[in-house]
């Protein structure tokens, strides 16, 4: 069975697998055997490179103490900080699919996933795209999102 991922509110269907920005890994997604259900693995880290979340197969292993634990269902991690950003968010909506969004630094670039757009560190907007993964990476850059060959 496959799952889609909405990012930012762009469709990536077909089972993506890692999630990239400038070559390195934002999360992980598969599907749990059992149950079918998409499962995300993802280490954020703050500005500095500090990791401040860690959820691995929809459960969260690790939480900074600066930030607010709003949700911790395996079907929906909620994580803000003080004022109320959302630092990470993975919901399961349905068997087929998860959404995901979050605060991603990567370097010293800060990438924006929001429920409605994607914020490049350019500060360009990416939303409405539709990306068929082709149970492949997928990739975020300038030009939009994009499956790997």
């Amino acid at each position: 069975m496959t799952f889609t991922l909405l990012i930012g509110n762009n469709f990536i269907s077909n089972s993506p697998k890692n999630i990239k920005y400038k070559d390195k890994i934002l999360f992980r997604l598969d599907q749990n055997q059992e149950t079918n259900v998409p499962s995300i693995s993802v280490n954020v880290c703050d500005r500095k490179n500090n990791q401040i979340v860690k959820v691995e197969n929809n459960i969260l292993k690790e939480c900074s103490s600066e930030l607010i634990k709003k949700k911790l269902d395996p079907t929906h991690i909620l994580i803000v900080d003080k004022s109320g950003e959302i630092i990470f968010e993975s919901r399961v909506l349905d068997s087929k699919t998860i959404l995901v969004s979050g605060i991603f630094y990567i370097d010293d670039s800060k990438l924006i996933i929001t429920q409605n757009y994607i914020v490049l560190p350019s500060e360009k907007w990416i939303m409405h795209d539709k990306v068929n993964a082709y149970n492949k990476d997928i990739t975020i850059t300038n030009e939009g999102i994009s499956s790997i060959e």
